[in-house]
């Protein structure tokens, strides 16, 4: 984890990061915008004792980097990437991961981890280079869920896929061609893997999987964003795919 300054941009990460009791040691506000959620965020921050600061546009839109910052921004430093090892359950209990290989846009990894949280994954694994720190875009697109769901940092996907077999999970990966979702069985423990949009999973990636799966779509539409598949994935293969109980959680 660098230790430079970072900002989280948005309401949900703000006062998620706020109630969490993450770090933060300034909080920016757009000048002349007022409404309930603003002002939540302006006594979280006293109750913390951060300083609160009404700034023009401008500020916000220079930190944000052209992502949405909805009048709000927060200085602290960036999350700590979790240890890979704490994502794998222990033996006999269930288990479900998300492993990205090579996805390195921030803004697909924050609404992956976004959709971890809503149907229940355990965690996301980032694997490869240039996997963005847990700030800025991707605590944006996480809309709060970072405090939520553990990431973890590997440089190899494949490594880290032969230790989750090797603890028992049922390795997937998320490609056309594969077993349509539909006739999926999955077990108790599982990970799927998703490639980048365009080059998909790494050759050295699909040689530790035990299954490929797909989505079943109409002709003509070769592949999905990577956070699409994600969601669609995680909500199949969990519980809330079968059962429509889980709606209220």
């Amino acid at each position: 984890m660098s230790g430079e300054p970072a900002w989280l941009c948005g309401v949900h990460a703000v006062t998620a990061a706020l109630a969490a009791g993450r770090p933060i040691d300034l909080v920016w506000i757009q000048k002349g915008r007022r409404d309930r959620r603003l002002q939540q965020i302006v006594e979280l921050a006293a109750g913390r004792n951060v300083p609160v600061r009404f700034v023009a546009r401008t500020n916000l839109e220079r930190v944000a980097g052209g992502g949405a910052h909805a009048g709000v921004a927060a200085r602290t430093a960036p999350l700590a990437f979790a240890q890979f090892e704490d994502l794998i359950r222990p033996a006999g209990e269930s288990g479900r991961l998300l492993l990205l290989d090579g996805v390195t846009d921030p803004h697909n990894v924050g609404a992956v981890i976004r959709s971890a949280a809503a149907f229940g994954v355990d965690g996301v694994v980032l694997a490869g280079r240039g996997a963005p720190p847990l700030g800025g875009a991707v605590a944006a697109a996480a809309a709060g869920h970072l405090e939520r769901v553990p990431v973890a940092r590997v440089s190899v996907a494949g490594d880290a896929l032969r230790k989750l077999r090797e603890a028992g999970y049922w390795a997937y990966g998320g490609e056309a061609g594969g077993t349509p979702l539909w006739a999926v069985r999955p077990p108790g423990r599982w990970v799927v893997a998703l490639g980048s949009e365009g080059k998909g999973l790494r050759a050295k990636t699909r040689a530790f999987l035990d299954e490929s799966i797909a989505i079943p779509m109409r002709p003509g539409v070769e592949s999905l964003n990577v956070s699409v598949a994600a969601a669609i994935l995680s909500y199949s293969l969990t519980e809330f795919g079968k059962d429509p109980g889980n709606g209220g959680g």
